[in-house]
């Protein structure tokens, strides 16, 4: 079960201008256009969501990049789940009229 008391955490950006939030995503302006990545990798976080929407399995997007864990993967979720959440509480979701 996903736990739904997750508070994201932000790194201050660092020396070459990168972000790092939870230690899972890496968002750095030179690598992938800026892309939010999966940390440490030039694996953008939305390629996880494609799967998913795509009906594939978390299995099948771990083994084609090998790279990532199924922490991570799990852990990104969780951050995309609790934001969602949090944002049509606070009433911040702006595909809303």
């Amino acid at each position: 079960m996903l736990n739904m008391a997750i508070e994201t955490v932000t790194t201050p950006k660092t020396d070459d201008d990168s972000q790092v939030i939870e230690d899972v995503i890496w968002i750095n302006p030179n690598r992938q256009g800026g892309e939010p990545c999966f940390y440490k990798t030039r694996v953008p976080i939305k390629i996880l969501f494609d799967y998913i929407e795509g009906g594939e399995p978390l299995d099948d997007f771990l083994e084609g990049f090998p790279p990532i864990t199924r922490e991570q993967a799990v852990k990104v979720l969780e951050l995309a789940k609790a934001n969602l959440i949090n944002s049509l509480r606070t009433g911040e979701n702006s595909s809303r009229p």
